[in-house]
């Protein structure tokens, strides 16, 4: 055991034995230096007190009365002397462990104070305001005493702060327990309880059987039962007003009065704690069906908005930190071979939507249902425009550039199906277990051997009817071959015509010009990439390192696998799952959107996977993800 060497902790010791709060200081010098010199090889550092004790302590006594621990004064005589309150908390510590061993012992009461108590160690807590609240909120702590306040003339209780409320209710069951197995004093409040709730008989005698056979299950079912609280309610106003009639009581008397508040309102704290809870949890469940309702797609302000089937806001019968909790909870990796049950997709415009996993493809029905016509019109329109000026679009005869033009009035005009379409998660729901072995979509196909369809093929758009229903809006006159063809040298933009003789005289030239733009392009698509992985490379790359350095860091992280060959098997198959996702979409990848939120979602979309997410390194892995992803990026031929 550790010698004690503090001044404040010797000093409580010596009052201890001394059985006096007050010391003479010159006293408590002597045995400070005796004390000193006997335990001085077990703690070196006592050899502070052995030369000129008396400074060295007085200074430690103001430094200690300075912090509001001790009081210095003197005494008649002149002598220095110091008052040490801790002295009554350690007496109070002492009762109530006397009082746990032998449960007939009342409680300590305020008047058992000395008048010179100092009121900065006494904390008042009034039993029907704060007594409640200290079982969550309340500081545990030996430096003060604590003073419960009854509502009527019925004696204070002191009690150290080092002790709960939920203690004191574990005393007060075991006093009133005591109390019903005296004379007859169970039989004569069962009685009385059943009398005033009828139809209740058997609850009742089953609530007494557990209260005094079972005390560990009878404390458990007043914190968590229904009419339980009822009982406790009853039970408390019989035993008051039976002893309301006698008009003096003894400390055992008043001690029983005392429990008997105790019980009463942490009894009602924990029924209304109850109420909310269940307000709390059908809210919460509340919240979970509103997801399954239209429109499917919510952000943050539009949950916090969500109402009951009264009209009632659901955020006011849960917290904020509940509904926190709740997002995080649904929207993070419960089970790591499936996707969470809500997802999070983000729109061009920064926006962040919500959405349940099972209401994603009924979403990209509706969506593509919705957004069809108004793509099929502005295309239908857009053509007709050309048509009548005399002009072609390239989308009239080519397939990608038909997709390429039906892409960009899908992100125009159904910005939502656009994000969805491009979100992480939706090449990962092909091999979701909840989505394989059925179909979700009640027939709509959204993949094809585990690939997504083409927007044209989801929105069911054909290039070929659209340039039909174009044509079919034309003059009848554009339908003569003859005449459309002089209308059109007529009418046609001269520099259409001239673009014209130039084509048919460059034709020869035509297929070398192609190669040589698309290389180009191509070219020039590499360089803006290898820019924005220079930019984020800032972010993820400290100052004076390098991507391999930290690549390489970072691997050391996450695969601590000891044997050589199984630690390299095990980052080859972690890189090779990475290259063929990245070789899959980056196509996709367009220079002016890769940004570390773009690298971010690449690699979480991965960690995510059935696969990965069974190393426990997550964090490690996570980064090395990211910065492997702009090695790749920046090494692309």
């Amino acid at each position: 055991m550790a010698i004690p060497t503090e001044l404040s902790v010797l000093l409580r010791l010596y009052t201890g034995k001394q059985k006096s709060p007050t010391v003479i200081v010159q006293t408590f010098c002597d045995y400070i230096q005796k004390y000193a010199r006997h335990y001085l090889q077990e703690a070196p550092n006592l050899v502070m007190y052995l030369n000129d004790t008396t400074t060295t302590v007085l200074q430690e006594l103001e430094t200690l009365e300075k912090n509001n621990k001790v009081i210095l004064s003197s005494d008649s005589k002149g002598r220095k002397v110091v008052y040490v309150p801790q002295y009554h908390i350690d007496r109070m510590i002492q009762r109530y462990k006397d009082i746990d061993a032998k449960i007939d012992r009342p409680y300590p009461l305020a008047t058992e104070l000395p008048s010179g108590f100092p009121p900065s160690f006494l904390k008042p807590v009034y039993i029907t305001t704060d007594f409640a609240d200290m079982l969550e909120k309340g500081e545990r702590t030996n430096a003060y005493l604590c003073q419960l306040i009854f509502p009527d003339g019925t004696p204070p209780i002191i009690y150290p702060g080092s002790i709960s409320p939920e203690k004191l209710l574990d005393l007060s069951l075991s006093k009133i327990r005591l109390f019903l197995a005296k004379d007859e004093s169970r039989d004569y409040i069962q009685k009385r309880m059943m009398v005033s709730n009828p139809g209740k008989e058997m609850s009742i005698k089953n609530f007494f059987v557990q209260f005094q056979t079972r005390p560990s299950e009878s404390l458990s079912a007043l914190k968590h039962s229904g009419d339980i609280y009822l009982f406790w309610n009853s039970l408390g106003s019989f035993i008051r007003q039976d002893l309301a009639k006698k008009t003096e009581k003894t400390p055992e008397e008043h001690s029983l009065i005392q429990s008997v508040y105790i019980t009463e309102y942490l009894n009602n704290h924990y029924k209304s704690k109850a109420q909310q809870d269940l307000k709390r949890k059908t809210a919460l469940k509340n919240l979970e069906l509103c997801f399954h309702k239209p429109p499917y797609f919510f952000d943050r302000d539009t949950i916090a908005r969500f109402t009951d089937s009264r009209g009632v806001p659901l955020l006011g019968q849960y917290k904020s930190v509940d509904l926190e909790d709740f997002i995080k909870e649904k929207t993070g990796e419960t089970n790591p071979d499936s996707l969470p049950d809500i997802l999070v997709f983000k729109t061009d415009s920064g926006t962040r939507y919500f959405i349940m996993k099972d209401k994603i493809i009924p979403l990209i029905v509706r969506l593509c249902n919705d957004g069809r016509k108004s793509i099929k019109d502005t295309i239908t329109r857009e053509w007709y425009q050309l048509l009548t000026a005399y002009q072609q679009d390239p989308a009239m005869k080519n397939s990608q550039e038909f997709e390429r033009k039906v892409v960009g009035h899908c992100k125009k005009l159904v910005p939502v199906l656009h994000a969805l379409l491009n979100a992480s998660f939706i090449p990962l729901l092909a091999m979701d277990p909840a989505f394989s072995g059925k179909d979700p979509s009640g027939g709509f196909k959204l993949f094809d051997h585990g690939r997504l369809l083409s927007l044209t093929d989801l929105l069911m758009l054909n290039r070929l009817e659209l340039l039909t229903d174009a044509r079919i809006l034309l003059p009848f006159w554009y339908t003569i071959p003859i005449l459309s063809s002089i209308l059109a040298f007529i009418f046609r933009p001269k520099a259409a015509v001239k673009e014209k003789k130039t084509v048919k005289q460059s034709e020869p030239h035509k297929k070398e010009h192609e190669k040589v733009s698309h290389q180009n392009t191509k070219e020039k698509r590499k360089q803006d990439l290898k820019q924005a992985v220079e930019q984020i490379k800032k972010d993820l790359v400290p100052e004076g390192s390098s991507l391999e350095a930290e690549i390489a860091e970072q691997l050391e992280n996450w695969n601590r696998t000891l044997n050589m060959q199984m630690k390299e098997n095990l980052t080859e198959d972690v890189n090779s799952l990475i290259r063929d996702y990245i070789r899959r979409i980056i196509r996709t990848i367009k220079a002016a959107s890769f940004d570390l939120d773009r690298v971010e979602n690449l690699a979480q979309t991965l960690v995510d996977t059935p696969n990965l997410a069974k190393i426990k390194n997550n964090d490690a892995l996570l980064s090395y993800i990211k910065l492997y992803i702009l090695q790749l990026i920046a090494n692309i031929s």
